[in-house]
């Protein structure tokens, strides 16, 4: 059985990139054998890499020569985030990189950007989560486009109900949520902003995820006179009972590479709003987006739906039925055939 290592920063719960590699090596556990090595923080899929017997390394135990080391003993070594995507071209064996986001801010310095346009060509094939992805990589690093593919992020679909969720009751607290890490990326601001807009309805904002900017947030509440309806929930391990106990997602985003979160909220039923970036206009209808910072045109969109039950229902009904399109196993049989190409 070839031997595949994915080299990542960390195995965080809350992670987009971590979510998809465990549910790719369940999928994938009886085709090739796995390992993975982190270059940075924590392993929080414990137990479940466990079940399945994968071996997990971090680079502070077995230091950059042990990384190295065990690279060169795979069959293929698979990539993902910065700074893992350079420490992996130290190895001789054949590699692989996810590309999982449209801008990474490194890639403002013209330096570092001629840097990789040249580094990242010994990469056999770079995977790209979403069209969005793929075009700005091309146009960044002038990169050869038969060295691209397009293999959309996929969720475990069993996890999560599938069910058409009923319409709120006014009468109770009507629950918005978001799950993301508290960085600029996730524009938290205009979400929060949004709320107050929302006064003729009794809504409250639930935020799943942790980071240098809850403190900040947390603030930006307490200025609008909305810290008792605004809700920080830090690291959140069950994220499926997290979005059944909501009413409404929204991911507002300065950008993202695909937007793994939404897909999961669509299959717990949740009727959906996104901002109109790369990778999120890929997965939910133009309908369903809002401009970046656009708090007057979200509160609105949220509104419309809260004020027509039949509007919410058809709303979640497409969240069902859209989600269905992202399943975890259409990923797995692309990164399987790619992995097959490259080892032979």
């Amino acid at each position: 059985m070839k031997k595949i290592i994915h080299i990542t920063n960390d195995l965080q719960r809350l992670g987009g990139v971590q979510r998809l590699l465990v549910d790719l090596m369940t999928l994938q556990k009886d085709d090739f054998k796995f390992e993975v090595i982190l270059t940075r923080g924590e392993n929080e899929y414990t137990e479940e890499l466990d079940k399945l017997g994968i071996s997990v390394f971090h680079k502070r135990d077995i230091g950059l020569f042990g990384v190295i080391k065990r690279l060169n003993n795979a069959d293929l070594v698979h990539a993902h985030l910065f700074p893992s995507i350079y420490i992996a071209l130290l190895t001789k064996t054949p590699i692989v990189a996810t590309e999982h986001n449209p801008h990474y801010r490194r890639r403002d310095l013209l330096f570092v950007k001629t840097l990789e346009s040249i580094l990242f060509r010994k990469y056999r094939k770079t995977a790209c989560i979403s069209e969005g992805v793929e075009s700005a990589l091309l146009r960044d690093l002038n990169w050869p486009q038969d060295k691209t593919q397009v293999i959309c992020n996929g969720i475990d679909l069993s996890r999560f109900s599938n069910k058409v969720k009923a319409p709120p009751s006014h009468n109770n607290s009507i629950k918005i949520g978001m799950v993301g890490r508290l960085h600029p990326q996730k524009d938290i601001d205009t979400l929060i902003n949004s709320l107050k807009l929302l006064n003729t309805f009794n809504c409250e904002l639930h935020i799943a995820g942790d980071g240098e900017l809850r403190h900040q947030l947390q603030n930006t509440a307490k200025s609008i006179g909305l810290e008792d309806k605004v809700h920080f929930y830090g690291q959140v391990n069950d994220i499926p009972a997290f979005l059944d106990s909501l009413d409404l997602y929204v991911q507002s985003s300065n950008w993202e590479g695909f937007g793994l979160a939404v897909v999961e909220a669509m299959a717990a039923g949740l009727p959906c709003f996104a901002t109109n970036v790369d990778g999120l206009n890929n997965v939910i209808d133009s309908k369903y987006l809002f401009e970046v910072g656009d708090k007057e045109q979200l509160a609105a969109k949220i509104s419309k739906i809260l004020e027509s039950n039949q509007l919410y229902t058809n709303m979640s009904q497409y969240s069902v039925e859209q989600a269905k399109m992202f399943s975890i196993g259409r990923a797995a049989t692309m990164y399987r055939s790619l992995y097959n190409e490259i080892i032979e």
